[in-house]
């Protein structure tokens, strides 16, 4: 019916205008225009609908531990394909999961094993990079480099709460994340006495963009999240126990401190899905995530 109306359509304009420009009537030629127009915005209506589903677009939510990351990966991918890749704000691992078991999106990115539970959805599930897990702090406390196990849990317990003596000077403020957050379940498992803290001190975060805004905004400010989203930043990285987060230190084991970075999807990917990922293991991405950051899985 679209297709008849249109072509219908187009055929007695150029009819109308023939004959009535042959009589040099360029009034009633405006006025038939007019009342015909709307037929022609109906006639072109679903063609639009059509062209704003994007279909050349993979859209991936997720963790935001990625999410600058995958948003620079996108970038590089989109300079040699036909289509392009959207890195949404974070909704977390969880909400990524679960826009993929409920049919939303077909793929998402996450940042910690999958659950039992979520296993049972018949998930599949990919590691594309190791993150590093890192204590950075704002740009103002510029004397201070390296933290020790005892100080790090001195500090989140409120036994320590001035930078004189770590190196730096004036109040400490401490910034955190949720409980079962991803960054959070690595400290409290490798770091002796953080899992015991019941009550963190200073203030939670519940995203890692939301991290690297309140570590920039905050004097005097420590948090933790991952090294990739503090790349491009002001934002201090510290060493911990005189180790830095170095892929070399990462692939040895000495830094211990890492997130996976994966995908998760479910059945069979479409083809642009699945071009993006192979993407991530090219040279050219591994690359890339090396430049930023991140340890890509060998």
């Amino acid at each position: 019916m679209v297709f008849f109306a249109k072509t219908s359509f187009h055929g007695l304009l150029r009819f109308l205008v023939f004959i009535l420009m042959k009589k040099k009537n360029i009034l009633l030629t405006l006025l038939f225009l007019f009342v015909l127009s709307p037929f022609s915005v109906q006639a072109n209506q679903p063609t639009e609908q059509k062209n704003n589903a994007n279909p050349r677009c993979l859209v991936i939510p997720g963790t935001g531990d990625s999410q600058v990351l995958l948003h620079k990966l996108a970038v590089l991918y989109r300079k040699t394909r036909p289509f392009s890749v959207e890195i949404p704000e974070s909704i977390g691992s969880g909400g990524g999961i679960r826009s993929v078991i409920t049919g939303k999106n077909e793929i998402a990115r996450v940042a910690r094993p999958l659950t039992e539970k979520e296993k049972a959805h018949g998930l599949n599930f990919r590691i594309f990079a190791e993150a590093p897990i890192v204590f950075a702090v704002n740009p103002g406390v510029a004397e201070t480099k390296n933290l020790s196990l005892e100080q790090i849990v001195g500090i989140y317990s409120g036994r320590i709460q001035q930078w004189d003596g770590l190196g730096g000077v004036g109040k400490i403020y401490a910034m955190s994340r949720e409980a079962g957050d991803s960054s959070r379940i690595v400290m409290e498992n490798l770091i002796p006495g953080f899992k015991e803290i019941s009550v963190p001190a200073g203030s939670i975060v519940y995203s890692t963009p939301d991290a690297v805004k309140t570590l920039l905004a905050s004097p005097n400010t420590i948090g933790y999240l991952p090294l990739p989203a503090t790349f491009g930043t002001e934002l201090t990285v510290l060493r911990v126990q005189d180790l830095e987060p170095s892929p070399a230190n990462v692939r040895q084991k000495k830094y211990q401190f890492t997130i996976p970075l994966a995908m998760v999807w479910k059945d069979s990917l479409s083809p642009m899905a699945q071009d993006f990922l192979d993407f991530l293991s090219s040279p050219t991405a591994r690359k890339l995530m090396l430049e930023n950051g991140a340890i890509p899985v060998e």
